[in-house]
């Protein structure tokens, strides 16, 4: 228990990095967010702390040594050991890799909640809007944010932003070897798609470059640099937190916040493959056509039979598919027929091995290539061998088992958390809107959220963090639980 608690430490630490961010702004700024950020760092880094000191003070002596004995070797990376650190999770079995995961999605948001709750948000409030933050889901119970300090406003930008990626994956920047794949496994990816090792490094890079870009285009079409950075962020991450109740957003700059929520849907492994030359193997893999394709398809369906505008339109469909969950306009006015859509959407979400939520158009795909695979078995000789394949690769038969019993269990969750808002007196298709959106991590919704009763809130929450960990790592925490129990 002693490790698993220092592992889980070492994720805290890394967690808090990045909330520097909005600490230093909070400073520049002097708006006093920085005491609440401060303390949320402060709360996340702390177990870590005695860990990193006994390092940096080992450090020291190696460096005053070395003023004597020039053979030392000194390296400036040292002063903080990251690798000591991250070695904490090398040792992970895959359960208890699966239960760190959903304990780090419970404890991080909950230490993250502070700030909110120092800003006069309730306790119950404050957790759902960190934790929709922590896991990229955008769905927001804060009826205004006048008032709210810039930093704060940055803040919930930065959680999406991390969350997006995955607080696990930020640690396995310093990981190698096959415990990465674990963490992978966690997150809803695998290490066939994303890689692991030197790849994981690849991945923040090609993070922070389309971040980047981002920023740059929206800044380049009229956008400030504040709300140019919380977009980009929340964009990329699939988060979809706005920082304003409103903006008067010109076409192009709609067209931007589209293509940055479509680009981190997008798997990372086709953005290697771009990397390294392989532009057929990217553009023609079978999973990008098939996100490319649904995404069209949709957006022509919305605009010819729901007639609404066509850029607020193209950015609705785009935000619900990859679980972007920015929407200009009214929601709740669309036709019947345009919110189905985007339900359908929600539940699909975009490529695996991206920032996406939702079931994830892998799985959609192997189980429609099981489905062709069943038919056609009906017309061929008895005993003839099919083998599901996918860019022309065989695809291992517990892959399709795999894929099929999560889609049926998404499903089941999907449509028996639907009955409970019915039973909360929601229509049938708000209600079905409305958790499309929590289980996909999406943040659309068709109700004012901070509105509804504090036991809709409350299981809403429990719906986005099992979307965003997934149902089955979900179980794990609680068999690593009871065997600690048992213990």
């Amino acid at each position: 228990m002693v490790e698993f608690l220092k592992k889980l430490a070492t994720i805290m630490f890394y967690a808090a990095l990045p909330l520097l961010i909005p600490f230093f702004y909070s400073l520049y700024q002097e708006d006093g967010g920085h005491v609440s950020i401060g303390a949320v760092i402060l709360i996340l880094a702390l177990p870590a702390i005695p860990e990193l000191i006994k390092h940096i003070l080992h450090t020291a002596k190696n460096f005053i040594d070395s003023l004597f004995h020039p053979e030392v070797p000194w390296n400036y990376a040292e002063i903080i050991h990251i690798k000591n650190l991250g070695k904490r999770v090398e040792s992970l079995t895959l359960g208890e890799a699966l239960a760190l995961t959903s304990i780090a999605w419970l404890v991080i948001p909950f230490i993250g909640s502070l700030p909110y709750y120092l800003y006069g948000l309730s306790p119950i409030d404050a957790f759902f809007e960190s934790l929709s933050g922590w896991t990229s889901t955008g769905l927001s119970v804060i009826p205004s944010l006048e008032g709210f300090p810039p930093s704060l406003l940055l803040f919930r930008s930065v959680t999406q932003w991390i969350g997006g990626l995955g607080i696990v994956v930020l640690m396995l920047t310093v990981l190698r070897g096959r415990e990465a794949a674990h963490f992978f496994k966690a997150e809803g990816r695998t290490s066939s798609e994303v890689g692991i090792g030197k790849t994981v490094g690849m991945i923040w890079k090609i993070y922070l470059f389309l971040t980047l870009l981002g920023i740059t285009l929206l800044y380049a079409f009229q956008m400030d640099i504040f709300n140019a950075i919380n977009l980009s962020m929340s964009g990329i991450s699939s988060g979809g937190f706005f920082p304003f109740d409103s903006y008067d957003f010109i076409n192009e700059q709609k067209f931007i916040l589209t293509a940055i929520m479509f680009l981190g849907a997008t798997s990372f492994l086709f953005y290697k493959h771009l990397g390294k030359g392989r532009m057929k193997r990217a553009l023609f893999d079978e999973e990008f056509l098939l996100y490319l394709s649904v995404t069209l398809i949709a957006f022509l369906l919305v605009v010819f039979i729901g007639r609404e505008d066509i850029y607020n339109t193209f950015l609705s469909t785009v935000s619900s598919i990859t679980s972007g969950g920015f929407v200009i306009g009214d929601i709740t006015i669309l036709h019947d027929f345009a919110k189905y859509l985007l339900i359908l959407l929600m539940l699909s979400g975009g490529m695996m091995g991206s920032t996406t939520g939702g079931i994830k158009l892998w799985r959609i795909l192997i189980v429609l290539k099981g489905i062709i695979r069943h038919i056609r078995s009906t017309f061929l000789p008895h005993g003839t061998v099919q083998i599901v394949k996918i860019n022309s690769r065989p695809i291992d038969e517990s892959l399709v088992n795999e894929s099929s019993i999560y889609i049926f269990s998404y499903l089941t969750l999907f449509l028996f958390a639907s009955g409970i808002f019915i039973a909360f007196n929601y229509n049938l298709v708000d209600a079905l809107f409305l958790v499309a959106s929590a289980m996909g991590n999406v943040g659309l919704s068709p109700v004012a959220l901070h509105a509804i009763g504090d036991t809709a809130k409350l299981f809403l929450m429990v719906l986005m963090y099992l979307g965003r960990i997934e149902i089955f790592p979900s179980l794990a925490l609680l068999r690593f639980i009871g065997g600690m129990v048992n213990k």
